[in-house]
């Protein structure tokens, strides 16, 4: 690896506080898992230094170089409309030190360092650990979250003055937090010892803090860094964060959870299977003209447009036996490209592992494919989810005793309401849509009970039916919260039946057949959905109630025999 450098440590001098103002500097500090490969493979005109160095006696590696970035293929559209050059590729410096200290690797970067990493032993989540622990949840400047579901949802919000957590509105569950900043404790690292003073840090997969400069200090605050992760978090409020946690990559259940995955990847039902956006590729698929995709199975890189779906990824992996393909998932790689072609690549190469979620049961308990890992949900975290869904669960709407028959029609659903609706008091508007600028079309609700209840119907027989219904329900209550052209309309539709509305209605009905409202016949995703609805229709300062219908199960069906060819 070439000449070893000793760099010597300072002396032991006792310094005035004014001469040691900055004692350290901030530096990315990644967790690796791993010895060899860490980096990713750099081409030899890339690399400029590679070389052994000793930080008072512990051999480290440092590697440094440039990436060359070519002139963007926008350049010549720019310089026809203008008349005037842009000479812009550049050389992008990059630097990394590889710490080992057992049984881990520490990686500081700088620069571009941290496109390097190979991902496969980056520590995920290592950054959050220490920020669960040591971050004053009274003055957090970022929180950047994603659903851990099917919707792709990811969320950042940032308060440039700081702020409580409260003001940040976490959901409480289904949140998976990726990233914070804010102001830490630092009292055990030299810069808190040294200036007694806190620091502004962000945390995620990396955490971006003051090291020292003396080598023999800067050892010490590793192990510093390394100790606060290690501890305790029973005394942080931000300790919820931790409830979701990484599955060990040896744990026995993995290969099972994995043949699930891979048979899901080609159309099993083992569990929701959806897009998820990485949050360091959000910013770059904003910009995105089309994404290239490579190392999918077999046939060669392919390019999608600018909006990414699903089916781009499982259509070419269903041509592959479904035990190779979460291999093949974690071999593809994913890069936002400027242009429509795919070839001028504005991003990072990420594994297409990140951009899937897969959820699955076993034994009750749920785990969660996402960002590439395996998340197992906290035994309190569920026992938590179930209390408050079963406490919601617990506000009654009294429903007519009248069945629904399947008759195994298309509009059965709305056969059904017509019959409601011959009960006093209820008014059927299932299937009359309203419009409004937000919302162009929509169903304010499929009943009207006798106390002007919004009441929205569905069979749920499937997981995705009670997302719908959800879904319903919520557009709905938003609509008629803050859009009076809404209130207007359902107003006008009740006049026609002679029923005078003049306020937004205060209570939501679900209504389900083919389940009944208990919080052990919900798919777990579908509890987590019911309790952001219930906080968003509260929002709205309305409450959510439920009725279970009375129903006959539906006949099963029969498979159709396949047509010979």
């Amino acid at each position: 690896m070439g000449v070893t450098h000793r760099i010597r440590p300072t002396d032991d001098r006792v310094v005035p506080m004014a001469a040691v103002s900055t004692p350290s500097k901030p530096v990315s500090l990644f967790r690796l898992d791993g010895t060899e490969d860490l980096l990713v493979s750099l081409r030899p005109e890339q690399i400029r230094v590679d070389t052994e160095v000793d930080l008072s006696g512990t051999r480290a590696r440092l590697v440094a170089g440039t990436f060359r970035t070519e002139v963007p293929q926008w350049v010549p559209h720019a310089a026809a409309l203008t008349g005037t050059e842009l000479p812009l590729s550049s050389e992008l410096p990059f630097a990394v030190l590889l710490i080992p200290r057992p049984p881990w690797t520490y990686a500081v970067t700088w620069g571009a360092g941290h496109l390097t990493l190979n991902d496969e032993y980056v520590e995920q989540g290592f950054g959050l650990l220490f920020g669960i622990r040591r971050l004053d949840p009274f003055d957090l400047g970022l929180v950047a979250s994603a659903a851990l579901d099917t919707s792709a949802r990811a969320t950042q919000t940032s308060i440039p003055g700081g702020g409580d957590l409260s003001a940040f509105r976490l959901e409480p569950y289904g949140e998976l937090v990726n990233r914070l900043a804010g102001t830490a404790d630092l009292a055990e690292l030299t810069y808190g010892r040294v200036t007694g003073r806190r620091y502004r840090i962000r945390a995620g997969n990396s955490v971006w803090l003051p090291l020292a400069k003396d080598p023999q200090a800067f050892l010490a605050d590793l192990d510093a860094v390394g100790a606060v992760v290690d501890e305790p978090d029973a005394h942080s409020a931000l300790r919820f964060i931790a409830q979701t946690r990484p599955l060990d990559k040896r744990d026995r259940l993995v290969p099972e959870l994995e043949r699930r995955l891979g048979e899901s990847l080609g159309g099993a039902a083992h569990g929701p299977l959806g897009l998820a956006w990485p949050g360091q590729a959000v910013h770059d698929a904003e910009h995105a003209c089309s994404f290239r995709i490579t190392g999918l199975g077999t046939g060669g890189p392919f390019a999608t447009e600018a909006r990414l779906e699903l089916a781009h990824l499982t259509d070419r992996l269903a041509q592959i036996a479904s035990d190779r393909r979460v291999k093949a998932l974690r071999a593809g790689r994913i890069v936002a490209c400027a242009d429509d072609a795919g070839e001028e690549e504005s991003g990072s190469a990420i594994p297409v592992a990140r951009w899937i979620v897969f959820e699955t049961t076993i034994d009750h308990v749920r785990y969660v494919f996402h960002q590439g890992r395996w998340y197992r949900i906290g035994e309190a975290y569920v026992e938590q989810m179930r209390a408050q869904v079963s406490a919601l669960l617990a506000r009654r709407f009294d429903w007519p005793r009248l069945p629904w028959i399947p008759t195994g029609e298309p509009d059965d659903e709305h056969r059904y309401c017509l019959e409601v609706a011959e009960e006093p008091g209820f008014l059927c508007l299932d299937k009359d849509f309203a419009s409004t600028p937000l919302h162009p079309r929509f169903e304010l609700c499929d009943l009207l009970g006798p106390g002007d209840e919004l009441i929205h119907v569905k069979w749920l027989g499937r997981a995705t039916a009670a997302s719908h219904l959800y879904t319903q329900a919520l557009v709905s209550a938003d609509a008629l919260g803050n859009e009076p052209d809404a209130l207007a309309q359902l107003a006008e539709k009740a006049a026609a039946h002679g029923r005078v509305i003049t306020e937004t209605p205060r209570t939501v009905v679900l209504a389900a057949a083919g389940r009944s409202w208990n919080v052990d016949e919900l798919f777990t995703l579908s509890q987590v959905s019911l309790l952001r609805l219930d906080r968003a229709v509260r929002a709205l300062q309305a409450t959510l109630r439920f009725a279970d219908i009375p129903f006959v199960p539906k006949a099963r069906q029969r498979a159709k025999p396949a047509r010979r060819r």
